[in-house]
């Protein structure tokens, strides 16, 4: 019996159910999916590759939703957020060589050679920009790297707001860890390396809270006061949320291919606030020190950056209290804090909808729906991500579940409400 027999049988037995069970739930019909999603993927691995020299193995990283701290975690804040149970899964092999050989459901087959590690202008934005970024990173820091073939598939949708590209970058450097480093890089490390890679060769300037969140999996409350070494506490998912309460998050389907500069301007206008008080980010401000210094940093910012900084030090105390208001149970406390995070976006932060694109406001659509449907029902709706387009969360009552979903996706399109669950597992090799 080849590798591939021998992993589809182990597929089936009660150990890995019982694995499938913890990652994705126990809905009706879950283990028949999960089992057959991943037989395909090792069969495509054996028709695309046939590895007979090495061991394949399956490898998962969730994606995640925030639930709290929108857009502080780059300017040293604290956030809040909870990995969930969609994520991206590879059957994957060494290679001999320094070539990387990936097929990814959806896109045209990607090679790309790992003797050159220097960010590549002309990949800038890509998946493979992303590779090269993760594998540059973990030579620097002088672990092993090396060539595979990769099959990858992933329901984590790209522009869902659940962060698919820091589910595939954390994929990645569980994927050369595990093939060159014996599984050796702890969560905070992985998570750091995916960043370097979406910031220096990716191009977006993004925080470290969603590829934090794929590496560790659970709730997460981090402090990134110091970013070398945030403070991380995680929060086991069991009882976080109370029974009956559905996680929705819609994706409205909104791209995001034309808003880096949008999501690089609340960073840049937070940062030069912080600049004229005499620090580089705003964690490194006091904050009595701003409001004496407002009229100031009107001339000198601008008011949408003034307002901006505001977002930051009310977000940043509402990341800690929703984090007391789950650990205490008081879960009431908790949706008003994200009725309160869900008005900051519109008010302060400014990210809700594009002011330069007015006509398109499919986020602010989702949130008024989502008020009418919830509102005194028990539930609580917020913008949640980068903004501007995307996706908003929803804490949805059981028996409002199917009445919000089905009112969701009359509007954005069959398949646009995703009914979650938390995840408590991090990245994981499956088998």
């Amino acid at each position: 019996m080849n590798q591939y027999a021998s992993m589809i049988r182990k597929l089936k037995t009660a150990p890995v159910m019982e694995q499938l069970s913890r990652l994705y739930g126990n809905r009706d019909g879950m283990l028949v999916e999960q089992t057959a999603r991943y037989i395909s993927l090792l069969k495509r691995h054996e028709e695309t590759f046939n590895s007979g020299d090495g061991p394949v193995f399956l490898i998962s990283a969730p994606g995640r939703t925030e639930i709290g701290g929108n857009h502080t975690d780059h300017n040293r804040g604290k956030v809040l957020a909870a990995a969930v149970n969609l994520d991206t899964v590879s059957a994957v092999s060494a290679r001999k060589d320094m070539a990387v050989h990936l097929h990814s459901d959806g896109y045209p087959a990607l090679v790309l050679d790992l003797s050159e590690l220097t960010p590549q202008p002309a990949e800038k934005g890509t998946t493979a920009a992303l590779i090269r970024g993760v594998a540059e990173r973990m030579q620097q820091l002088g672990y092993k790297i090396g060539g595979f073939d990769a099959v990858v598939t992933s329901n984590v949708s790209s522009g869902s707001g659940l962060s698919s590209s820091a589910a595939f970058e954390v994929l990645t450097c569980a994927i050369l860890d595990k093939l060159y480093n014996g599984w050796s890089i702890d969560y905070k490390l992985r998570a750091q390396i995916s960043q370097y890679a979406e910031n220096v060769h990716f191009g977006k300037p993004s925080g470290l809270l969603d590829q934090l969140t794929s590496a560790v999996g659970g709730a997460i409350f981090a402090d990134f006061s110091d970013p070398k070494k945030p403070r991380i506490e995680k929060i086991h998912t069991a009882g976080l949320l109370p029974v009956g309460m559905t996680l929705c998050v819609t994706d409205t389907r909104g791209s995001h291919s034309e808003l880096t500069g949008e999501f690089a301007a609340i960073r840049h206008e937070m940062e030069s606030v912080a600049v004229c008080l005499g620090g580089k980010v705003l964690g490194q401000v006091k904050e009595q020190e701003f409001w004496k210094a407002l009229p100031r940093l009107r001339r000198a910012c601008g008011d949408r950056a003034v307002l901006r900084a505001v977002h930051y030090f009310e977000e940043n105390a509402r990341a800690l209290a929703q984090r007391n208001a789950l650990v205490s149970g008081d879960f009431n406390a908790f949706l008003q804090l994200i009725l309160e995070s869900g008005h900051a976006s519109f008010a302060l932060c400014q990210n809700v909808y594009c002011s330069t694109d007015v006509r398109h406001q499919g986020l602010s659509v989702a949130l008024a729906l989502s008020q009418t449907l919830l509102e005194g029902q028990g539930g609580a709706w917020r913008m949640q991500g980068g903004g501007f387009a995307g996706t908003i969360q929803a804490f949805v009552p059981g028996m409002l579940t199917a009445k919000y979903h089905d009112a969701i996706e009359k509007v954005f399109g069959a398949g646009s409400c995703y009914l979650l669950r938390l995840r408590e597992q991090g990245a994981l090799r499956v088998i």
